[in-house]
């Protein structure tokens, strides 16, 4: 079955768990007590693992036991707007036996705000977003994401790309994901996203199935003196030492329209 006959199979349950988590959010912008914030996380987290089944998307976990259950940050490579909902259901207990769902954080780009859809959800589950345009704006906007991750334990997840990919490789970091790390002494967790690429290629056929590797952690008291840009660099090989490249079918991976290489195009 193609992904976009699955898809018109499968709407109505796409539909009731998105309006689900809007619902909710709607009722925690109006009661902001109504939800603590790991009840905010589970709700994401258990329609993260539904949408992804919706969607025909299968995940193969690795190393979840290398995630610390306080407080850290995940970071992951970025290729399709699933990435999110990837790394969310990979923190699950379903991919575990011997430990509880890990509760998590998410820092974005400003530009997904742009999208009411995607905005309601983001601020329901307590994201914090970077505005580019505002370079002044953004070490306080970091300073505050590495307290917040530090006061609740929990992962702070952080796409150090940027963007997603737009060629199916791993592009440079930035550093604004190490400096959280830094800040918070907490340890970083790289971990490698495989063969999610083409998840949204409406024209894939089956099962796709996605590998989430979570490596070794790394502990802050390793890399507390080194620059940001040099443990970029290091996380980026840890997660290159297993990542497979793809060739991108996805019309969504190709026109990338957050990426500075697409906007050139």
């Amino acid at each position: 079955m193609k992904l976009k006959t699955r898809i018109f199979w499968n709407l109505g349950p796409i539909l009731h768990h998105y309006l689900t988590l809007i619902s909710k959010a709607k009722r925690a912008k109006k009661m902001p007590e109504y939800y603590s914030t790991g009840e905010k996380i589970k709700q994401f987290q258990t329609r993260s693992i539904k949408l992804l089944k919706c969607f025909g998307i299968k995940l193969k976990v690795e190393g979840l036991e290398n995630v610390p259950v306080g407080s850290c940050v995940i970071a992951p490579n970025h290729s399709t707007y699933f990435d999110p909902l990837i790394i969310s259901a990979a923190l699950s207990k379903e991919f575990s036996n011997t430990q509880d769902s890990r509760k998590f954080g998410f820092i974005a780009r400003q530009e997904i705000a742009k999208r009411k859809s995607i905005k309601k959800i983001a601020e329901f589950i307590n994201t914090y977003l970077i505005d580019f345009s505002k370079p002044r704006e953004i070490p306080e906007v970091l300073k505050n994401f590495a307290e917040y991750i530090k006061n609740n334990k929990l992962a702070g997840i952080v796409f150090p790309e940027g963007t997603r990919t737009k060629d199916g490789k791993i592009g440079e970091f930035q550093s604004g994901a190490f400096r959280i790390a830094q800040m918070a002494y907490v340890p970083i967790v790289p971990t490698t996203i495989n063969n999610a690429c083409n998840a949204y290629d409406k024209s894939r056929k089956g099962i796709l199935e996605v590998t989430v590797t979570f490596h070794s952690p790394m502990k802050p008291i390793n890399f507390q003196t080194l620059l940001p840009a040099d443990l970029g660099n290091l996380v980026r090989d840890k997660i290159l030492s297993n990542y497979v490249e793809q060739n991108i079918t996805s019309d969504e991976t190709k026109h990338n329209k957050y990426s500075k290489r697409a906007k050139k195009e």
